[in-house]
C-alpha cells in the first residue's frame, strides 16, 4: 500500500515514537548523525530480510530502489555494517521465565498467591536450583541468581533463603538492564498497533487506552499505586493462562505452527499544562475532564 496518506500517517507516527528518544540521544550527548548513521543500516537490514522475493537474491539495486539509497552506499553497508543484537535479552527472558514458574509452583507461594522465601538448594520442597534447572539447562542456576541479585529482583535472606522482591523481572538497577526492554517492549507494542491498522482479514489484537486529563497530583498518586496493585494481580491471571497453554509448561497442551504471544501492561502520567482560557459572553457550565476508550 503507496499512497500519499498511509506515508505521511506513517513519518507523522515515526515522528511522535521518537520525539521522547531524540530527548533522551540529546541529553546523553548523541549527535544526529548517528542516528541516521544506525537508520541508513536499520533500513537496509530490514529491506534485505524482511521484504525478500521468495526464490530469488536480494541484490544491491533492488535495496537501493527500496531504501531510496545509492548502491554504493547499499554495498558498504551489506558488507561493512554491524550485526545488531537479537532484541530480546537472554538473561531477561530466562530470570523472567524462572519468576514465572516460582509464581506458578503452589508449594513456593502463599496461599494468597504471593512467593514465599525459598532455599537457594534443598533435597526436597522446592528450591532455587530447582526452578532455574526447570527453566533452562543452558545457565547455571548461580549465573541466574546473580542476575536477580544484581538487578534488585530478588534478594538473600538468612537461612540461604531467596526471596522475590518483585513478581515480575522488571530491573530496578542498572540503566544496561533497563534500556534492554527498550530494544523489545515497545517493538512489540508498535507491531500490534500497525498490525490492527494494515492487516485488515486478520483479527485485530487486543489494543485499548483510557485516559483523563484533569487529575490533580494527590488523586494520581493514589491511582498510580491502585495501578501498580491491579497490574500486578491481572499479569498474574495472564500468566496462569499462557502457561497453561505454554508446550514447554504443559505437553498435553494444544498443538499447531509455534507462536509467541503475550501481554504489556504500563501505565503513564505526565503533567499538564492548564489551557489559556478565552473570555466568552455565555453562560458558563463546568469543564469535565476528557475520557477517551480507543479500539
Amino acid at each position: 500500500m503507496r499512497n500519499d496518506a498511509v506515508s505521511e500517517g506513517l513519518l507523522r507516527g515515526a515522528a511522535a515514537t521518537l520525539r521522547p528518544l531524540v530527548k533522551r540521544l540529546l541529553e546523553a550527548g548523541v549527535p544526529f548523525g548517528r542516528l541516521e548513521a544506525g537508520l541508513r543500516e536499520l533500513f537496509v537490514e530490514v529491506a534485505e530480510r524482511e521484504l525478500a522475493i521468495p526464490g530469488r537474491p536480494q541484490t544491491d539495486s533492488r535495496l537501493a530502489l527500496l531504501t531510496g539509497l545509492n548502491r554504493k552506499e547499499v554495498r558498504r553497508l551489506r558488507v561493512g555494517g554491524t550485526t545488531r543484537a537479537a532484541p530480546t535479552s537472554f538473561s531477561r527472558n530466562q530470570a523472567a521465565a524462572l519468576i514465572s514458574r516460582w509464581m506458578a509452583d503452589r508449594r513456593a507461594t502463599d496461599r494468597a498467591g504471593k512467593p514465599r522465601p525459598i532455599p537457594y538448594q534443598a533435597d526436597r520442597g522446592p528450591s532455587f536450583v530447582k526452578l532455574a534447572r526447570a527453566t533452562t539447562v543452558d545457565l547455571p542456576p548461580r549465573a541466574m541468581l546473580d542476575e536477580l541479585l544484581r538487578t534488585g529482583a530478588a534478594e538473600l535472606r538468612q537461612g540461604n533463603l531467596v526471596a522475590l522482591r518483585e513478581t515480575a523481572y522488571v530491573p530496578t538497577r542498572g540503566q544496561p538492564e533497563k534500556l534492554a526492554m527498550l530494544a523489545e517492549d515497545p517493538a512489540e507494542f508498535i507491531e500490534t498497533m500497525l498490525g490492527n491498522i494494515f492487516d485488515e482479514e486478520a483479527e485485530a489484537l487486543l489494543q485499548r487506552k483510557v485516559f483523563y486529563d484533569n487529575l490533580g497530583a494527590a488523586g494520581a498518586a493514589r491511582v498510580r499505586r491502585e495501578m501498580r496493585r491491579e497490574g500486578e494481580r491481572f499479569l498474574r491471571r495472564v500468566d496462569r493462562l499462557l502457561a497453561k497453554h505454554d508446550r514447554d509448561r504443559n505437553p498435553h497442551a494444544a498443538g499447531g505452527d509455534r507462536r509467541y504471544a503475550g501481554m504489556g501492561v504500563y501505565y503513564f502520567e505526565a503533567p499538564r499544562t492548564p489551557e489559556k482560557r478565552r473570555t466568552v459572553h455565555r453562560i458558563r457550565t463546568p469543564r469535565r475532564s476528557t475520557k477517551e476508550h480507543r479500539s
